[in-house]
């Protein structure tokens, strides 16, 4: 029995010192939570709006075979803005292909005018005002894409609607005779667009860019006719011709279904 308290005795004295020999490491603090920087892609059809100025648009050369003096002015800057619709489509090396179509509406006008002298001694106004009411474009887009950010270049088609009102009354006195006068216009109103842009993804669903457009519309050619009455030997006729092409710049904003 006394060896047995003995031996009981040692364990307990010599239990606590090999606790405190025991070494417990601590784990490891979790990793901190980086959170992964958005990677923005093109990809996706998409819709929105734009606005801006249209400006440089120059009446053509005005010619006339009668041998009265003739004139033009330039085109005005106005406002243009519509609506557009596209989709895009971003390979893995960023290139970024798609398509857009464009309505607007545009305030800016040509004019081309030439007198004649009357027989009073002063002067008639004869001309053409042309007016787009609104153009429209079906282009292709080729750009690189760097994250939220994308730069381009378009052309294709562009079309419009082409208003021609002629300037002065239907008859005309010189001193020696009375016209008749008429006048037949003829314009092309299908040309094309081309140029470039930026675009950048406020979110993965909005983006708002800026728009620089060529448009040449071609031309529009108005003739002036004046019959002489009873006389047609001294028929005479003028002709007014306009370049139908303007530049333009437009903000942008769309929303994107990606």
């Amino acid at each position: 029995m006394k060896r047995f308290a003995l031996l009981l005795a040692s364990v307990a004295f010599v239990t606590p010192a090999l606790a405190a020999d025991v070494i417990y490491e601590e784990p490891p603090a979790p990793a901190p939570m980086v959170e992964a920087a958005p990677q923005y892609n093109w990809s996706g059809f998409y819709v929105g709006g734009q606005a801006g100025v249209a400006f440089n648009r120059d009446s053509g050369a005005f010619s006339s075979d009668s041998a009265f003096a003739g004139g033009n002015e330039d085109g005005e800057t106005g406002f243009i803005g519509g609506g557009h619709v596209g989709y895009d489509y971003q390979f893995a090396n960023n290139f970024v292909l798609g398509a857009v179509a464009d309505l607007n509406y545009i305030d800016a006008s040509a004019k081309s005018s030439f007198d004649v002298t009357n027989n009073l001694g002063g002067t008639d106004s004869f001309g053409v005002d042309s007016d787009i009411n609104y153009t429209g474009t079906v282009r292709a887009k080729a750009g690189y894409a760097m994250d939220r950010f994308m730069v381009y270049a378009t052309g294709g088609l562009a079309y419009a609607d082409i208003d021609n009102k002629r300037r002065g009354g239907t008859a005309f006195i010189d001193a020696d005779d009375s016209y008749n006068v008429s006048s037949r216009t003829k314009s092309d109103d299908v040309g094309y667009a081309v140029g470039a842009g930026v675009d950048v993804l406020a979110t993965q669903n909005v983006s708002f860019g800026l728009e620089y457009l060529y448009t040449d519309l071609g031309k529009t050619k108005t003739t002036v006719n004046f019959d002489a009455v009873g006389d047609a030997a001294n028929d005479f006729s003028a002709t007014s011709k306009s370049d139908l092409d303007y530049h333009s710049v437009m903000a942008k904003a769309s929303y994107h279904f990606n």
